[in-house]
């Protein structure tokens, strides 16, 4: 199954891009939260529909890491949505 596109909402953009700009010279990171669509004609959406920023745990410029809490916060996040 391949990805013809994807759709997200305003809000999610918005949120992607508030924390894209904390940082100038780092890498960010977070998750996506979302549902995939097939349509009739075969075609494959990604709905995206919430997003959930993570803080980097780790500072080294070679490392991109979340800490385990921030990462059941999220999943406890999408189970509810």
């Amino acid at each position: 199954m391949s990805l013809t596109g994807v759709r997200m909402t305003q809000e999610v953009w918005l949120a992607c891009l508030g924390h894209a700009l904390t940082t100038e010279k780092e890498e960010i990171m977070g998750l996506l939260l979302g549902d995939i669509h097939h349509a009739d004609d075969g075609s494959v959406t990604a709905l995206i529909w919430g997003a959930s920023p993570q803080v980097r745990s780790d500072r080294r410029k070679d490392r991109v890491e979340t800490n385990p809490e921030q990462l059941a916060a999220a999943s406890a996040q999408a189970e509810i949505s």
